[in-house]
């Protein structure tokens, strides 16, 4: 009886079926072949692995499973010689292949530059809803963000680029401190982060100071009023960074640090390089201020 091309995801090959299921079936899709025994152990590890990888691959992968005890002609004609071992076949042609276990993130990897159109991974989606919501926020759409970073969380309640997205918008938000603590408190320690959420806590002595000076437009009055004053400048760049503002605080920093390098025991310093852990030294704010402040220090 003919062979139907493969219909699900999964299917079990023998050698009558492999050549329509595997080498004409693979036009279009990419096949992945499983060659396993039933008294091979690490086989029992992998296999399940890779019926959950390829599942979650989308119509585009089939998983083909061969039993190399039923089929030893046809394991010793493909060089199977050790197992568990995977060969990866598109348009007829084998394209990857491996031996033995291997840890689940590095078959996903593997697997999915061989799958055309694959669906995107839980943590893929997850990241380019926090990308979008942060992208939002800096647009100085905070409803969007807001939302956003709210749906990040219900699927993930400990996304901590979310639970760090949210509590920078409700510092600009100018929400009550211990709602913004709790938001960091709530990141995992010890990840990237949680590092950037102790920078962010540091923006809210910026805010007291920002709050206790008159606010932005007083700041500037003064600055303007006596433009050397480096208190004053160093109030206006912490205005400036509560708002989001960093390319303006990091200037009025910059400025003071030429200037006055020794205000208040290297304050504007501390102050730039929070910033610098806040938003990652690629972010477009931070720029070449890095190697500008190690140039003007030392």
């Amino acid at each position: 009886m003919e062979v139907q091309p493969p219909t699900a995801n999964i299917i079990d090959v023998d050698a009558a079926s492999f050549e329509q299921v595997v080498l004409q079936g693979s036009q279009g899709k990419t096949i992945v072949v499983d060659f396993w025994a039933p008294w091979c152990g690490p086989c029992k590890t992998l296999t399940p692995i890779l019926e959950e990888v390829v599942t979650q691959l989308g119509a585009n992968a089939v998983l083909a499973k061969v039993n190399i005890d039923e089929n030893q002609e046809l394991a010793m004609a493909l060089r199977v010689q050790s197992i568990p071992a995977v060969k990866i076949v598109k348009d007829g042609q084998l394209v990857d292949e491996f031996t033995g276990a291997m840890p689940r993130e590095q078959i996903e990897q593997m697997l999915r530059k061989h799958v055309p159109d694959a669906p995107a991974t839980e943590a893929e989606e997850a990241l380019d809803l926090t990308d979008t919501a942060r992208q939002r926020m800096e647009a100085g759409d905070h409803l969007g963000a807001e939302e956003l970073y709210a749906q990040a969380l219900q699927e993930d309640a400990e996304n901590g680029a979310a639970l760090l997205g949210l509590a920078r918008l409700r510092l600009l938000q100018e929400a009550d401190e211990e709602e913004v603590r709790d938001l960091v408190g709530r990141i995992e320690e010890g990840t990237s982060e949680w590092e950037q959420g102790k920078a962010l806590l540091t923006h809210l002595e910026f805010r007291q100071l920002c709050h206790a000076a008159g606010g932005r437009q007083a700041c500037t009055q003064r600055l303007l009023a006596q433009p050397d004053d480096s208190e004053a400048r160093y109030l206006l760049g912490c205005c400036a960074a509560v708002e989001g503002d960093y390319p303006s605080a990091l200037k009025e920093w910059f400025t003071i640090i030429e200037k006055d390098r020794n205000f208040r025991d290297g304050a504007a310093k501390d102050a730039m390089v929070s910033v610098f852990h806040l938003l990652g030294r690629q972010h477009p704010a931070v720029d070449d201020y890095p190697q500008q402040l190690y140039r003007t220090l030392y």
